[in-house]
């Protein structure tokens, strides 16, 4: 009979290789569950964010929904309404007033403010100096209800006065596409309209400032629209001829 061969007791160092090797082999079989099932550590991940925005965006429909709710009443009962948050919000809405309108194809009122040689309203000084020094809420308020008036009031003013300046050449170009019979070319026809109601108001000195903005809106759309349409000829007739071009010597 052979020798049975008896098994060579662990020794403390065998112990140890064993213990290190079980260590490698858990954090292995951990790596490949976590590559297995990479979802788990992305949903935790990216579900705070995604409630974030949320509140945002909620948060910003809110605040755009303010934004155009505007108050009824003459322009210092208007700003009485106004301006009620910290210096912050008040920065932000009077920035919101003279970016506006946006995207548009007229002047901004800041823009048209400066243009109008009224620097001192376009850029909120006194305004702006004391939120820059940081001054009590109540004389940044009192400064931004002071400022909204003044400054609507010479927008007002500065938008009737440009609608005022281009009747005359408008109503000339009317009379023209109705004689050369061109409304039916798209944009032509709706040049009356817009300058019916721009001169309207303008007769009436209305100081209805966002009736005077869409006004000049519309014009300036029916004009462009009407003169990208025409050919080059009949655009001649109705609009002249641009400035910084010459005509072709005729044989």
């Amino acid at each position: 009979m052979g020798k049975n061969k008896h098994r060579q007791a662990s020794t403390p160092e065998s112990k140890k290789q064993a213990a290190i090797w079980c260590a490698i082999a858990i954090i292995a079989i951990t790596v490949m569950v976590l590559v297995a099932n990479p979802w788990k550590q992305q949903t935790s991940a990216t579900s705070t964010p995604q409630s974030s925005q949320s509140a945002q965006t909620r948060s910003h429909k809110q605040n755009k929904k303010k934004k155009t709710t505007k108050p009824s009443g003459t322009l210092q009962q208007q700003a009485q309404s106004m301006f009620i948050g910290d210096a912050e919000q008040i920065a932000d809405d009077v920035r919101d007033l003279l970016n506006a309108p946006e995207n548009s194809n007229v002047d901004t009122l800041g823009n048209l403010l400066y243009r109008h040689n009224r620097q001192d309203l376009a850029e909120a000084t006194d305004l702006y100096d004391a939120i820059g020094q940081q001054k009590d809420i109540d004389t940044i308020r009192s400064l931004a209800r002071e400022w909204y008036p003044q400054a609507m009031q010479a927008g007002i003013e500065a938008r009737r006065d440009d609608l005022s300046s281009g009747l005359d050449n408008t109503a000339r170009e009317v009379a023209t596409i109705e004689r050369d019979d061109l409304s039916g070319t798209q944009g032509c026809g709706d040049l009356k309209a817009a300058y019916e109601t721009a001169k309207r108001l303008v007769d009436s000195k209305s100081d209805d400032y966002d009736a005077l903005t869409k006004a000049q809106q519309n014009l300036t759309t029916a004009m462009s629209g009407c003169a990208t349409n025409l050919d080059p000829t009949d655009r001649e007739k109705v609009f002249g001829r641009p400035q910084g071009t010459l005509k072709e010597d005729k044989e």
